[in-house]
């Protein structure tokens, strides 16, 4: 590990404690734990912890800046909650913030919990009237697939979800089913407004960080929500620890505890035996490569292959045929979810007609990639493999 990641690890540290941070080596460059820290969205924490020190100007004017942006949203996106809020309350469509909207509350500063977006969860019948709301008060709209309703006005953005979570991990738990009784645990707040069950959202959140690593990888803001809530919130760690069990993450939320301890000098509610310093330091290090989703990182591009792999009953062969047949004749559920061929949404019967003008495009504008894509089980066998391994390690 580099200097640089070593005091930036120690930077997030010290914020956990809420303890003064030493000054660097004199070998270190400020540029790149600047650059960590706009990586990992973490640069209000950090400017908090190296404000009264003397640092180089440009890099204290950008951490500077990153800390005033940070709270410049918090502040702003919180009034535009509460304003879709009243309107949902009008229209009596029962709604139910989640994710960073409500971790954020266990951190020492709430508005430094930095948030791309805001997540609302509503009921599925009410997602005609929602779209209406958000609508009227000057949103645009991008439907990415049934599930999430993406809405973006200038700086804001805000998720509004039907269903709470809708993807496959590399198991064969329906995470999707285990979802839908959030409601029947939820505390109604306010008018209809719902605040879920503090251990069930924590729950969501340890399933949420499995997906994120399983795909394209995670950054450290969700290992800083993990202890935030445990050090801040009274929760059922018993329950919490059963029904990780039952959804096949509590080897994975051990191997989670366990960073979060090495990382940041905390006792967590539980673990089991502490993964080898290898594995530790390397997943560190991957996290500075993957920044706070790892969508820049090429390491990642074998996660959903890899995926598909560990869900399977069957041999690493058959497998990546089943997987090659598939990327030629994607589902009906999948193709229903993709914007350029929602004609098919409700009519599967036009399956035949999607997939040629899907192979029609491909070959005419993709022909390199698509190819590329679809050979890719059989020409990158050993990083796949290697990424399955990853995964295992995990605990995933």
């Amino acid at each position: 590990m580099k200097e640089e990641e070593r005091y930036y690890i120690r930077l997030l540290s010290d914020y956990v404690h809420q303890r003064e941070s030493e000054t660097p080596g004199q070998t270190a460059e400020w540029d790149k734990i600047a650059g960590y820290a706009k990586e990992q969205n973490t640069a209000g924490i950090i400017w908090y912890q190296i404000k009264d020190m003397d640092i180089p100007e440009q890099v204290r004017e950008e951490l500077k800046s990153g800390f005033m942006s940070d709270v410049y949203l918090s502040v702003n996106s919180e009034y535009a909650l509460e304003e879709i809020k009243a309107l949902f309350d009008n229209r009596q469509i029962d709604c139910m913030p989640f994710k960073g909207t409500l971790i954020k509350d266990s951190y020492p500063h709430p508005e430094l919990r930095t948030m791309g977006d805001r997540d609302i969860l509503i009921r599925h019948e009410d997602r005609k009237k929602s779209d209406e709301v958000m609508m009227s008060l000057g949103y645009s709209k991008f439907v990415d697939n049934h599930a999430v309703w993406t809405y973006c006005r200038k700086h804001l953005m805000f998720e509004i979800h039907d269903v709470m979570f809708y993807e496959e991990l590399s198991n064969q738990t329906d995470y999707r089913e285990y979802f839908k009784s959030i409601w029947d645990s939820a505390e109604r707040k306010e008018g209809c407004c719902y605040i879920p069950d503090r251990n069930k959202h924590f729950i969501y959140m340890m399933v949420h960080t499995a997906k994120h690593v399983t795909n394209k990888g995670m950054g450290f803001r969700a290992f800083l929500d993990m202890v935030f809530f445990s050090i801040n919130e009274k929760a059922d760690w018993n329950m919490i620890t059963e029904e990780l069990k039952k959804l096949e993450l509590y080897e994975f939320a051990c191997i989670c505890f366990s960073l979060c301890e090495y990382w940041f000098d905390v006792k967590m509610p539980f673990h089991k035996e502490t993964p080898d310093k290898e594995f530790m330091e390397y997943v560190t290090e991957k996290m500075f490569r993957d920044g706070i989703f790892g969508l820049t990182n090429k390491e990642n591009t074998e996660g959903n292959s890899a995926k598909q792999i560990r869900r399977s009953e069957h041999g690493y062969t058959q497998t990546a045929i089943k997987m090659t047949v598939k990327k030629l004749f994607p589902p009906y559920r999948d193709m229903q979810l993709i914007p350029w061929y929602r004609w098919v949404d409700g009519k599967p019967w036009l399956m035949p007609a999607a997939w040629v003008y899907r192979w029609g495009y491909c070959i005419k504008n993709k022909g390199r990639e698509s190819r590329a894509l679809l050979a890719e089980p059989f020409r990158r066998r050993k990083e796949i493999e290697e990424r399955e391994k990853y995964l295992e390690h995990w605990g995933l």
